[in-house]
């Protein structure tokens, strides 16, 4: 993985990103102060099931692949997130992420994400709405899989 963006252009890309969009300019700037900015090749595991997470991913640009027991569960886009449940709560990654074209990604640390929800609090919404949508899109494909169902994405 390599650094890429300098600040301004951050700051630009933060404003298209779903998960910023409730940002104002100071919040932004003071994100794109906390960020990391990488181009992560094709292949590059950024979360790794069962392992303790202790990064943030925003994809801003590729994809990746999000796997659960070695199936595949979702696919991760520009604006999509991951690595935040680890985050949260500490525990180990409950799936794996790896990218599947040449991507690039902001990265926060666990003490870079606390920061950035003291700095921007509204984003802890969109946040618990994403991770709401995970678990019903998740709970939905249990019930399938009980009932016999084949499993979708």
């Amino acid at each position: 993985m390599s650094p890429l963006i300098k600040s301004d252009a951050k700051v630009q890309l933060l404003r298209s990103i779903p998960l910023f969009t409730k940002c104002n300019a100071r919040q932004l700037r003071r994100i794109a102060a906390l960020t990391a900015a990488l181009d992560v090749p094709k292949g590059q595991v950024l979360c790794r099931e069962g392992e303790i997470g202790t990064e943030f991913f925003v994809i801003i640009e590729g994809e990746a692949a999000v796997t659960m027991r070695g199936r595949h569960r979702a696919s991760i886009g520009a604006g999509g997130f991951c690595g935040e449940m680890a985050i949260l709560d500490g525990g180990p990654r409950v799936a794996s992420v790896t990218t599947t074209a040449p991507t690039r990604v902001l990265v926060l640390s666990r003490r870079e994400f606390e920061d950035l929800l003291a700095v921007a609090p509204e984003i802890a919404l969109s946040l618990l709405q994403a991770m709401a949508q995970r678990l019903r899109a998740a709970d939905l494909a249990n019930r399938g899989r009980r009932a016999g169902a084949p499993i979708g994405t």
